[in-house]
């Protein structure tokens, strides 16, 4: 696991355990996760994923861009 703040670097808030979503944009498509595990800022809303997860999330990418999909939407 990548370092996590406990504060947030950005603007000083409170860093907790939460969800956001990811976009690719492929150029031949555009790739959607929804309900990605994160730590996300409760004051800006900036957020930070992992190790592991990251690692699924390029998975999901590699296989859409080989696929060539022009959307792929999914949720974690």
């Amino acid at each position: 696991m990548n370092h996590i703040p406990s504060k947030c670097p950005i603007c000083g808030g409170k860093v907790e355990k939460g969800t956001t979503t990811f976009t690719a944009d492929l150029k031949t498509g555009v790739v959607v996760v929804r309900n990605v595990p994160a730590f996300v800022c409760t004051q800006c809303g900036e957020d930070w994923i992992d190790n592991p997860v990251s690692i699924q999330l390029e998975a999901i990418t590699d296989r859409a861009r080989k696929q060539k999909t022009q959307l792929e939407m999914v949720s974690m």
